[in-house]
C-alpha cells in the first residue's frame, strides 16, 4: 500500500480498517529509514515494513530573508535544493543577496502561505523578524504535510508561541513535529554557523537520517 502526503492511498491490505489504523499510526511519525513496525488492531498485532520512496529533488522554503537566510540558501542550493525565500520587505527580498536560481518572493508571509502547498519533499524554515510573524507562519503550517518544519528562536520564545497555539486548540502531535529551537547542536556562533546547523538538520530530516556522528557508528550498524 502506498500512502501519499496529501492523505490518499493506493493498494489494499485486505481490511480497510487495518489500512486506516496504519495510516493513523504513521501520520505524525517521522520516517527513520527502512524499518519494521508493529501495529495493534482488532485484538492482534501486525508487523509491517515501512519504507519511503526517494525524491530526485528537494525543496526548501525560507520564510524571512535576513542574515541567517542568506548563507542557509547558499548551502542548500549547493546540495541541490530548490530554494524559495519569502520576505515582505523589498530590501530583504533582493535577488542579489541569494544564489542564482533562488526564487525570491516579495510578499506577505500570510499571502504566500495561503497559496503554498508543501509535500513530503519540502522543508520549511521560519526565520522571520519577529514573534508575531513567526506565530502567524507556524499557525498556517501546522497540519501541512511538509517533511520538515523548523522555527528559529530561544527556548523561551518557542515555549511562548507553543503555549499560544495550545490555547488556540492546536493538536499536540502537530506541535511535536516542529523543530524548535532549530538546527543541530554544533555549538554554532554567528549566522553562517547557525545556517550550517540548520542545513544539516534539514538534510538529515529529508533523508530519514538520525544525524549521529559517523565516528560513533559501529561496523555492525552498517
Amino acid at each position: 500500500m502506498l500512502l501519499y502526503a496529501d492523505g490518499h492511498s493506493e493498494g489494499e491490505l485486505g481490511d480497510p480498517g487495518l489500512a486506516a489504523r496504519i495510516a493513523a499510526e504513521l501520520e505524525y511519525t517521522r520516517w527513520p529509514g527502512p524499518c519494521l513496525r508493529t501495529v495493534e488492531y482488532g485484538g492482534g498485532e501486525y508487523r509491517l515494513f515501512w519504507d519511503a520512496l526517494g525524491h530526485d529533488r528537494f525543496r526548501t522554503v525560507i520564510l524571512g530573508g535576513g542574515h541567517i537566510s542568506r548563507p542557509l540558501a547558499a548551502m542548500l542550493a549547493l546540495v541541490g535544493h530548490e530554494v524559495t525565500v519569502v520576505d515582505d520587505r523589498p530590501d530583504f527580498a533582493d535577488r542579489r543577496h541569494f544564489p542564482q536560481g533562488t526564487e525570491v518572493v516579495c510578499r506577505s508571509f500570510r499571502a504566500f502561505l495561503d497559496t503554498f502547498t508543501p509535500d513530503a519533499a519540502t522543508a520549511v524554515v521560519i526565520v522571520t523578524r519577529g514573534h508575531r510573524h513567526d506565530l502567524e507562519c507556524l499557525r498556517a503550517l501546522l497540519g501541512q504535510p511538509a517533511a520538515y518544519i523548523g522555527m528559529i528562536g530561544s527556548r523561551r520564545k518557542v515555549a511562548a508561541i507553543f503555549n499560544l497555539l495550545r490555547d488556540e486548540g492546536a493538536d499536540r502531535r502537530l506541535l511535536e513535529r516542529v523543530r524548535a529551537p532549530i538546527g543541530l547542536d554544533i555549538g554554532a556562533e554567528g549566522p553562517a554557523e547557525i545556517a550550517l546547523s540548520v542545513a544539516a538538520e534539514i538534510v538529515a530530516a529529508l533523508r530519514g537520517a538520525d544525524a549521529r556522528p559517523l565516528s560513533g557508528r559501529r561496523e555492525s550498524d552498517g
